[in-house]
Order: C-alpha cells, then structure tokens, then sequence
C-alpha cells in the first residue's frame, strides 16, 4: 500500500491556513515597500559552495543537499535566504548600487528538526540593507521590524535587542580556554548563571573579567542596560557594542520605535551577525516571529565588501500567533467565496 504520510519534519498547508500565510506576507511587503524595500524572488537550489560560504559550519551540518543527475553538481536546498541575497548583490554590482533595499518570501528548508515539533520547512518573508551601516542603518531596520508586525496584526509583539559581540567581547575577557567557549555559548542560551560562574573558575583572566561572566545570564529585562554598563568595564570590545545597541534603540525611538527588550547575554546562530540583533515574540506563537541583525562580515564572503543588515518573518510562526488570539481574516474570505457560489 502507498504510504501518503510526508517525509519527517513536513507538512501539508491547506487552503484556508495558506490563504493566511499569503495575506500576511501580503501586509508585510507593503510594508516593505513603503519603506523603498523592492521584492526579489530566488532559487529554492543553490551550489553548495555558495550555501557553504554564507553560514557556519555548525548550520552548513543542517544543510539538505544532493549530486544534481545532469551536471554531476553538488546543489543545496536553501536552508536561508540571507546568503542568497548576499550572492545575488555580489554578482549584480550594475542592478543593486548601494545602498540596495531589498525584500523576499519563500520556504527555506533543514536536513535536520531544529528541535522536536518545528518543522524543516519554514516560510519567511524579510528585508535586507546591504551596504549600509551605522545607527541609522541599525534605526531603520528596527523601525521597519516594529511597523511590519504592527501592520500585520501583531503590534503586542515584543522586539527583543541584543548584539552579536557583546557576549562574546566578554567571554574571550574572561580568558576562557578555546574548548570551554562552545559551553559558555550553551549556558548562555539557558540563561544557567551557576554554569557560567562554574567556566568562570576555569577561566585565565582578570579577576573582574571573570566575575562578570555569570553576570551575563541576567542582562535582561528591567534595567538591562544599566547593568550592561556595569558589566562592560571588563572589556573594551563589550563596551563599544553595547554603545551601538543604545545609539540605534534611542534613533529609532525618535522614528517612533515603541519600548523594546533588552539581551545582551543572548548568543544568536548562523554565524553571521557581527552587530545589532533582533528578535520578535508573540503571544500565542511557539516560537519567535521574527529575528535577525548586522552581518557586516557577510557580504565580503562573496567579494563585495560592505555593511548590512536585515530580519526574517517566520510566517508560519505569526499566523500562529495571529489565529490563537482571534486575529485571522481567513473566515471572512470563506463567507465571501459562500456569497459567490449563490
């Protein structure tokens, strides 16, 4: 007997759910737009080299890839978009001047479930600044983030600040042996203060360096900032990223940003971000409905140095949180399509 069940990690997305999906991204882009952002669409397949360049070595693991019959190529299902747009304004210098302001939709897909229950195919909608950096650049994309979810439905999401380095600048200060940093990176995705003041005793560095590690956990939630401040002292590097995260919170606020979270302890993949990083949550979602930030390194991967920095929808995600809070326009479009059939 023919087995219909989908492979593990995927699934069906029937009409109603679809047409969910499609007016949300339809409200995300004009909201992209409106903020001079032009829509491309990619290949679901790139050269794995391409794939390989643009993430980690602990993401490329998570890569669905296969020997194209053809042409003998080894070819990767995209397992994230943001590489592919770094690809696309490395080779179309005379089509994208910088600053280029561009937006997508699409599925990516893993080989692997991040963890059990999400699936390996995901369905984003985003924008990317390439070429552009600073507090404005930083301003802006928190900006467009923040009217999006808005737009969509979802203006009780919380965006959440963090920066790629801060953490980081603050670990390597601590002078935590090479092999106790892939811990460090764990704890600090659990928040496990008694983790971190258990590597800190390992750790080579100043003593103040070393008492600030376990502080980490906390620099979240009221006062953030402040204690950030505090913990900054011990490194140099710490401190200029926490100056960028403030500079662009306290621009975008001028452009009408609401309050935003704070998390500076918070470490994010694909092994890219090098500045500013963002996340939204939701109430009803399973997980955050958007993220993203600064990946000023990227893009010199390819062999066109410069700036960016961007953020992804994860569509699936916001109509969850949309629907659980009675929020879906879908059933007006069925006694719509009833009223035609009459």
């Amino acid at each position: 007997m023919l087995d219909l069940s989908l492979p593990a990690g995927l699934r069906d997305l029937l009409p109603d759910h679809s047409a969910d999906l499609a007016e949300l991204s339809g409200s995300l882009h004009q909201v992209f737009s409106s903020f001079g952002y032009r829509r491309v669409l990619l290949p679901t397949l790139e050269r794995l080299e391409v794939v390989e360049r643009g993430l980690s070595p602990a993401a490329v693991a998570g890569v669905l890839k296969f020997v194209e019959p053809g042409s003998g190529e080894v070819v990767a299902i995209r397992p994230d978009i943001t590489p592919q747009i770094a690809r696309l304004y490395a080779s179309r210098p005379d089509a994208l001047p910088a600053p280029a302001r561009l937006c997508y939709d699409g599925p990516v897909l893993r080989a692997h479930e991040a963890r059990a229950g999400r699936p390996r195919e995901v369905y984003q909608a985003g924008i990317e600044l390439l070429g552009e950096g600073g507090p404005s650049a930083d301003a802006e994309g928190l900006s467009v983030l923040a009217r999006a979810l808005a737009s969509a439905g979802l203006g009780d999401a919380v965006i959440e600040v963090g920066h790629a380095r801060f953490a980081q600048e603050v670990v390597a200060a601590a002078g935590l042996p090479p092999a106790a940093r892939a811990e460090a990176a764990v704890a600090l995705a659990r928040k496990d203060e008694g983790a971190l003041a258990a590597l800190a005793r390992r750790a080579r560095g100043s003593a103040a360096a070393r008492a600030a590690l376990p502080a980490l956990a906390g620099l979240y939630g009221d006062r953030a900032l402040e204690r950030a401040r505090e913990v900054a002292e011990v490194a140099p590097g710490a401190a200029a990223a926490l100056g960028e995260v403030e500079a662009a919170i306290k621009l975008a606020r001028r452009r009408g940003l609401p309050e935003v979270a704070v998390d500076l302890g918070e470490v994010r993949g694909l092994g890219y971000y090098t500045g500013i990083t963002f996340a939204g949550y939701a109430p009803g979602a399973g997980s955050e409905v958007a993220s993203g930030g600064r990946y000023d390194g990227l893009l010199a991967r390819f062999g066109r140095p410069g700036p960016a920095i961007g953020f992804a929808v994860d569509l699936e995600f916001a109509t969850q949180a949309l629907e659980r809070a009675g929020a879906r326009r879908a059933p007006r479009r069925r006694d719509a399509g009833r009223r035609r059939r009459r």
